[in-house]
């Protein structure tokens, strides 16, 4: 196989972008809708103790079940009406390998880390800084402030308002 022929849209002349596929963007879009009424279903049909009035067991695969359904209505709306989508893809580098594996090497020493008991909210942010690092965001805000936020909003959510130990 020549470099042309394993790249679309290249052997042809063509510019390299993917062509449209109403039919199957309908299918995806119709199994997306699927996926959710079929969670929605079963988020639905969690048997309960005793009814709490508020905040249950079944609040938020409801909540992720409607968040699906709404984006299979998008992509539905999307195919039917025609709007098309960005479909040109950058070729792949050695660089983007290079990002990929230090990602999963990282994220394999924060499990390790974890594992023998360092906190989460020092890892988190820690994580979160070396992968900004790593894929090129060196702006303050994305090195500190982004780690701090979402620590924050981390900590506020599972460990005081649902005393969930990080």
């Amino acid at each position: 196989m020549t470099e042309s022929e394993d790249q679309p849209g290249v052997a042809d002349g063509g510019s390299g972008v993917a062509a449209t596929a109403p039919a199957m963007e309908k299918v995806a879009a119709g199994v997306v809708l699927g996926f959710g009424v079929l969670m929605l279903v079963g988020a639905r049909g969690i048997a309960l103790r005793n009814e709490t009035g508020g905040i249950d067991p079944r609040w938020w695969p409801t909540v992720i079940a409607v968040g699906i359904i709404a984006s299979g209505v998008w992509m539905l709306a999307n195919a039917l009406l025609g709007v098309s989508i960005d479909r040109e893809v950058d070729p792949s580098r050695r660089r983007g390998w290079t990002q990929m594996l230090a990602t999963v090497g990282g994220l394999a020493v924060v499990l390790v880390l974890w594992h023998f008991g360092v906190t989460f909210l020092l890892l988190g942010p820690l994580f979160l800084v070396a992968i900004n690092w790593i894929y090129g965001l060196r702006k303050w805000t994305s090195l500190l402030l982004f780690p701090a936020i979402i620590a924050t909003l981390l900590y506020l959510v599972f460990r005081l308002l649902l005393k969930v130990p990080l």
